[in-house]
């Protein structure tokens, strides 16, 4: 499929194509993250869908809605990739801070790794309200966004993706990925798809949410209420379940291809 980002330009409000150098690509993100919610909707809606470069693109472009890291990252692949970037869809495992332990089920997240200026990036707009807002050195160099810090650090054979309140002492660790990583395909995430769909341990098919970031913050729908966080503030609104679809509807924001 063609010209897929013509379309995802649409889909986060631009009227021309990026710029792909360093700051271009950070204001991607930073659209993307602004327009593309993260939710779990298909896990209920269509739980029995595999994974396909058609069904992505009518996802989130076609019927305007958003995904999890598996859609939202993938389809930023395929449009980096058609405007010639050298970038490759890798996968990683997602640690729980809480819990202190990795997530049982290996290499269920999925991120791109970007080869840009002679040096390694991170870029991900699919870890929900953790995602990094610009891109993320492989090579130590600590970066900022707001009140954020953001960090790769080299642990043996593995990546890991941590971030920190600024002027915190302690780093949180968001995820990892293998420092020989290899790229994946579409077709090779359907495993890590249905696992999140359909395991016990996943924490995503409990109960539908959809999260977006805002000019000013963090909103978060879920089916018992609408937690807005705005200017460091937080209020929470309960939801009726026509209140809930009717939130999550205005998300929508469908473009022809």
């Amino acid at each position: 499929m063609k010209n897929i980002s013509a379309a995802f330009y649409r889909r986060i409000g631009w009227d021309k194509a990026v710029q792909w150098d360093k700051d271009g690509i950070n204001h991607l993100i930073a659209s993307s993250l602004m327009s593309l919610p993260f939710d779990n909707l298909s896990i209920f809606d269509a739980p029995d869908t595999p994974l396909s470069q058609a069904y992505i693109v009518e996802k989130i472009l076609t019927k305007g809605q958003g995904g999890l890291c598996y859609e939202l990252n993938t389809l930023l692949h395929w449009v980096m990739k058609e405007c010639g970037l050298a970038v490759s869809l890798i996968t990683g495992t997602v640690y729980d801070d809480i819990e202190q332990r990795w997530f049982p089920f290996s290499d269920t997240h999925v991120l791109n790794i970007v080869e840009l200026d002679e040096r390694l990036w991170l870029v991900d707009i699919g870890f929900g309200l953790k995602s990094p807002r610009l891109m993320v050195p492989l090579d130590g160099e600590s970066v900022s966004y707001g009140a954020l810090e953001y960090q790769v650090v080299k642990e043996a054979s593995y990546y890991q993706l941590t971030f920190r309140k600024r002027g915190a002492a302690r780093w949180s660790i968001g995820y990892r990925f293998a420092v020989d990583y290899r790229h994946v395909t579409v077709e090779e995430l359907e495993p890590s798809r249905r696992i999140i769909t359909f395991e016990e341990a996943s924490p995503f098919n409990k109960n539908p949410m959809s999260a977006i970031f805002t000019a000013a913050g963090t909103e978060i729908i879920t089916p018992s209420g609408h937690t807005i966080t705005r200017d460091g503030k937080k209020i929470r609104l309960r939801l009726t379940k026509t209140q809930f679809n009717k939130r999550l509807s205005e998300r929508v924001r469908p473009v022809v291809i």
